[in-house]
């Protein structure tokens, strides 16, 4: 056996060589490694998606990282909590930016690059985005591709055509593996009646998928290519010190929370809650602790059920109306995946009535919109 250990050991470092190969040009390009301590103090990264420019009539133009800011994310990475908070920012907020005057927030990337892009988003959070990071919609599609695609379940058929932006959406519902190009288009659809809060709802379910793909065995072993294929897509001005600090404090698995920006429709765009907004920085971005209980007698909560779940979703509905809550059914084309609570808040409602029903809860903006709580009711509701 010993003779053998010799050539098993070559054998797995040619392996090893072989997979971390990819990794080779990007961390030449970025000189940066994971740092093993991680961040040291809390860090907050603007993120967010540049459109594709084009040349000509469905042609891409050279990416230059200046197209309409799509996705709009505002991250807060707090080594203490060990968690990671995504705010995202609907792209028809209006912010009064300075030399230009009033625009919607994702106009700040072609009049002003990133450093306008940050200025809008301090204006709008009253929180300044330490860094920026800017990724081309290409990222995308390259970097799922990479991945052997996403497994997200598109809840209703989608389906759009731009010729000259050379983007045709055609998905039909059901749980399905995305590719890079049926992905950007489940990202960027927004023909429905919740428009730009559809897709951000859309987008914040695919980070989750999105992270359950990485993290599986398939997904670390083609992680290497990944990362070498969205590499050449994004522009930042983070430094190498940070970004080994960041890799190291992704390592170690942080809770993510998914938020969406507090507020409603109105003005021709949405028009934030600043009250709700300032509970969830104080939460989320200041640091302050939550309350270990709420009391959610009295509160709305959305009851979603897929098809053939009515008789389910009736006896659910009254479980609910006996913890005193007030209920609105929203049925759904497709049957949720499992049991779980979500709220797009500071996140105790949601820990009391999980805890209560004994199910799972999330802190997440996919949330619907004008309910204090949503109920998901999955295959198995163990409550009833």
């Amino acid at each position: 056996m010993r003779r053998f250990f010799p050539l098993f050991l070559a054998l797995l470092l040619v392996g090893l060589g072989l997979w971390a190969y990819p990794l080779l040009g990007p961390l030449l390009r970025q000189g940066a490694l994971p740092a093993p301590e991680g961040l040291k103090a809390p860090l907050t990264v603007l993120v967010y998606g540049s459109s594709p420019e084009y040349a000509g009539y469905h042609k891409r133009a050279p990416e230059r990282f200046r197209g309409l800011a799509d996705t709009i994310l505002l991250v807060r990475l707090d080594p203490a909590a060990k968690r990671v908070v995504v705010l995202s920012i609907p792209r028809d907020v209006w912010v009064n930016l300075p030399g230009y005057g009033w625009h919607k927030v994702n106009a700040a990337s072609p009049l002003g690059g990133p450093q306008l892009m940050k200025e809008a988003v301090a204006r709008i959070t009253g929180v300044r985005p330490d860094r920026y990071v800017v990724v081309s919609t290409e990222a995308l599609r390259r970097g799922v591709d990479a991945l052997g695609g996403v497994r997200v379940c598109v809840e209703k058929p989608m389906r759009y055509r731009d010729t000259a932006a050379g983007l045709e959406i055609n998905l039909e519902p059901g749980c399905q593996v995305l590719d890079g190009e049926k992905a950007e288009g489940y990202l960027r659809f927004r023909k429905d009646a919740l428009g730009d809060i559809g897709r951000i709802q859309r987008q914040q379910a695919f980070f989750h998928a999105l992270k359950e793909q990485v993290l599986s065995p398939s997904g670390l072993l083609r992680l290497p290519r990944a990362v070498a294929a969205v590499e050449p897509y994004f522009q930042t001005d983070l430094t190498r010190e940070e970004r080994g600090a960041i890799l190291g404090f992704a390592l170690k698995g942080p809770e993510l929370v998914s938020l969406l920006l507090p507020g409603g429709f109105g003005g021709g765009g949405w028009t934030v809650d600043r009250q709700a907004l300032d509970t969830l920085l104080a939460v989320y971005f200041a640091g302050e602790g939550l309350a270990q209980a709420a009391e959610v007698s009295g509160k709305l909560v959305a009851l979603v059920y897929g098809p053939g779940q009515e008789a389910l979703a009736e006896r659910a509905r009254e479980r609910l109306r006996a913890l005193g809550l007030r209920v609105i059914l929203h049925p759904v084309d497709l049957k949720p995946g499992r049991t779980e609570v979500l709220e797009n808040g500071p996140g105790v409602l949601a820990r009391s009535l999980g805890e209560a029903l004994g199910v799972p809860y999330r802190i997440s903006g996919e949330a619907v919109l004008g309910a204090d709580l949503t109920l998901r009711l999955g295959e198995e509701a163990p409550f009833l």
